[in-house]
């Protein structure tokens, strides 16, 4: 029997740090196939202040950095990127004056754009040469702007929407948005959006029991899903002292893993919530997300004859 390793991580949110870990993962783990859950894009801009005599400055994580030598200034530059965040060389008052006549969003999307467009080229010369497939996707965070740059990658599959073959027995549905949040991210749906998504890909399977759902959201109600509980202002809520959780999660994946019954659902968008859990046959896993801290959160699935054989949860 062919067996297949995959490799899937998700929630990467701009960490360029983690999306190397996870080009590099073909060195250590050797996947057969790579598959990126969604949630590439970063959520801020660092700004690095031009300042008199040459200097830059900025503070960062709670560090103060006042440089003048280009070098590191590079070595920051890449701190801010391995964390996530855009850095940005700006004159004083730059992006308060954007914000202003409502610039910002414009450079944040093309700073958005350059960084992703970075790690499809990284990509590209890693994995091209090993023939490591590679499935991509935008989550709920990321601008759909972004999807023309999935679209036209030199090495990958943009794979949001499509049915794709992880192997000659195992095919693959993906879907990147979200139920609604409080947040209003960019590419969300209610439920009844996202269950008519998810129908239509899944009437196109044509081994059902055998298939992935790459779904961004966890199921709901399923501890994939918990989430720190918030009031109407969006305060965190506890009591006596302790964070009080609430399920978040998309009763739509919940229903078409309960019906159609796949062999794997893959998801993420819940970053405090990883694990994995049953619902019938199908094993439902949210890999979750410590990108900020440059931790790569993954799992490594082997497949065969329509079968799970083992899994295994890895952090890097």
């Amino acid at each position: 029997m062919a067996k297949t390793l995959v490799y899937f991580v998700s929630d990467l949110h701009g960490s360029s740090m983690c999306f190397r870990k996870f080009v590099n993962s073909t060195k250590v783990y050797k996947p057969n196939v790579l598959i990126l859950g969604g949630d590439v894009a970063g959520k801020a801009i660092q700004s690095i202040v031009k300042a008199p005599g040459g200097r830059y400055q900025c503070e960062f994580v709670g560090t103060r950095y006042d440089i003048s030598d280009e070098a590191e200034l590079k070595d920051l530059e890449r701190l801010i990127a391995d964390h996530g965040y855009y850095p940005y060389r700006a004159e004083p008052g730059e992006l308060e004056a954007m914000e202003a006549d409502g610039t910002l969003d414009e450079l944040f999307l093309r700073l958005m754009r350059e960084r992703l467009a970075e790690w499809l080229d990284i990509a590209d010369t890693r994995l091209r040469p090993q023939n490591v497939p590679l499935f991509l996707m935008l989550g709920n965070d990321d601008p759909p702007e972004l999807a023309e740059l999935l679209d036209q990658a030199p090495w990958g599959t943009h794979a949001e929407g499509k049915v794709v073959h992880l192997d000659d027995d195992h095919e693959m549905i993906s879907w990147g948005y979200a139920n609604t949040t409080p947040w209003h991210t960019y590419r969300e749906q209610d439920e009844q959006q996202l269950a008519s998504a998810y129908a239509t890909m899944a009437a196109q399977l044509d081994r059902p029991e055998r298939a992935v759902f790459n779904l961004h959201p966890p199921p709901y109600n399923t501890q994939l899903d918990d989430a720190p509980a918030l009031d109407d202002s969006l305060r965190v809520q506890a009591s006596l002292g302790q964070i009080q959780y609430a399920a978040v999660g998309s009763t739509a994946v919940r229903d078409i893993e309960t019906q159609y019954q796949p062999l794997l659902g893959l998801h993420g968008h819940i970053h405090e919530s990883g694990g994995s859990v049953k619902i019938g046959p199908t094993t439902a896993i949210n890999v979750g997300s410590e990108y900020g801290e440059g931790v790569l959160r993954g799992v490594l699935l082997t497949i065969g004859g329509g079968k799970l054989l083992r899994y295994q949860a890895v952090t890097g």
